[in-house]
């Protein structure tokens, strides 16, 4: 087999697998024109993925994604899913999905804690400092990994429906730089 041939198949298998596991971590179960092949090569079928589901000691049956509206803490439109542990509570480890639809914004803020987000879906969009400016800010795409240590100050935008994984260690929180950016008030 020659060399390009080989490549292609194997980008090919691993464009496939890609596509998957998207699919398995809640993004799309649709490849991409990427791991589309040229007419020429091998196809990789690419079977239909069962719903995400959940699984913890909590749970001794995985149970589905259930997204729930954010906490009024957050501009209207943000939904959450906590995976385990509590968010609220100090010393107890959490995991929670973040969902913004297109075009979401979150101002300058800051979190007492240590942020570790992973994205799932669509492009986190996250600038650090106060300026709150799309133009400053970086585009993480799908896959991406951001670590946001506690106090920093940063500001969010969703470019597509976003989905982020957040870990940390509560009582997280949140504090807008701005307090007129608050929905609370």
């Amino acid at each position: 087999m020659n060399a390009p041939r080989a490549l292609r198949s194997t980008f090919l298998a691993f464009g496939a697998v890609a596509a998957l596991v998207s699919s398995a971590c809640g993004g799309a179960a649709t490849p991409t024109a990427a791991t589309s092949a040229p007419t020429t090569a091998p196809t990789v079928a690419i079977a239909s993925a069962a719903p995400a589901m959940l699984l913890t000691p909590a749970n001794s049956v995985p149970q589905p994604f259930v997204w729930v509206k954010a906490s009024a803490a957050f501009p209207a439109g943000l939904e959450v899913m906590v995976m385990e542990g509590d968010p609220s509570k100090a010393g107890v480890p959490f995991t929670q999905r973040l969902k913004f639809p297109d075009g979401y914004v979150l101002p300058p803020h800051q979190h007492p804690i240590e942020e570790h987000v992973t994205v799932i879906q669509g492009t986190f969009v996250v600038g650090m400092g106060t300026s709150g400016k799309r133009e400053t800010a970086l585009e993480m795409s799908t896959g991406s990994f951001i670590l946001i240590p506690a106090l920093t100050q940063h500001y969010v935008f969703a470019k597509g429906v976003t989905i982020t994984q957040v870990h940390g260690i509560g009582p997280s929180g949140i504090a807008y730089v701005n307090p007129a950016d608050d929905p609370r008030k």
